[in-house]
């Protein structure tokens, strides 16, 4: 009898356990580093398939409903033309926040309506070949050409989006972010065609929509200090 009673008293205890690990996992929230993909820029091979960009993504929710982020990508243009030939390639990052607006009845719920903001920087070289400029004293055309000459610019920008969770731990979301430029390297002999995360090089502001798709690596689990009370059925 001793025995027995030994052996489910143990029993009790691991159940207890187990229903209070259970418990904890339930009302805890995932977090880890968030890696994604932008794949707006495959649109350009349709759109504007002489210039590539490569953009990815990584945030993490540091503190409840805010995420640090850093964005980072490559850009390359190659213009064809009948009277020059263009190509610049360039680099830019941003960093910034987001902050999620959704509130949620439940711990485990993920989906993000959020606004942010990032502070941005792009390095790119650019040059001209093979131009063709009319010639009226010989009533022809002479070659001429631009040297290689590097930019860089400097902006900030107001962000917005939405963000699902299609499975567990994969995300997919657009954004837009509205910039408006603080400081960019002047070039006397041309103006950059389009500045790695920005846009076009000749204007102050710009709109870039993003589509991204992302991966969350849980690294841990913690306990939310706010959710939203389940409101009560009407009678």
């Amino acid at each position: 009898m001793k025995r027995t009673s030994k052996y489910t008293s143990s029993l009790l205890l691991l159940i207890l356990l187990f229903s209070s690990l259970s418990a904890q996992q339930q009302g805890s929230r995932v977090r880890g580093p968030r890696i994604g993909y932008d794949l707006a820029s495959l649109t350009l091979l349709y759109f504007d398939p002489e210039r590539k960009i490569y953009t990815f993504s990584v945030d993490y929710e540091a503190w409840q409903d805010i995420y640090p982020v850093i964005e980072f990508g490559y850009q390359n243009v190659v213009l064809e033309r009948d009277n020059y030939r263009y190509g610049s390639s360039g680099i830019f990052g941003r960093a910034g926040v987001d902050v999620n607006l959704l509130k949620y009845e439940q711990p485990n719920v993920y989906e993000m309506f959020y606004a942010g903001f990032r502070y941005s920087i792009a390095y790119l070289t650019h040059q001209a070949e093979d131009i063709m400029i009319p010639d009226d004293y010989f009533d022809g055309y002479y070659g001429g050409s631009v040297m290689e000459n590097q930019i860089n610019a400097h902006w900030i920008s107001v962000v917005g989006g939405i963000r699902v969770e299609l499975f567990n731990n994969v995300f997919m979301g657009w954004s837009v972010l509205a910039n408006l430029k603080l400081a960019q390297t002047e070039d006397v002999n041309m103006v950059p065609y389009n500045i790695p995360g920005f846009g076009q090089g000749g204007k102050r502001a710009s709109i870039v929509f993003n589509f991204t798709i992302a991966y969350r690596i849980p690294l841990q689990r913690y306990n939310p200090k706010k959710i939203v009370k389940k409101r009560s059925e009407p009678l």
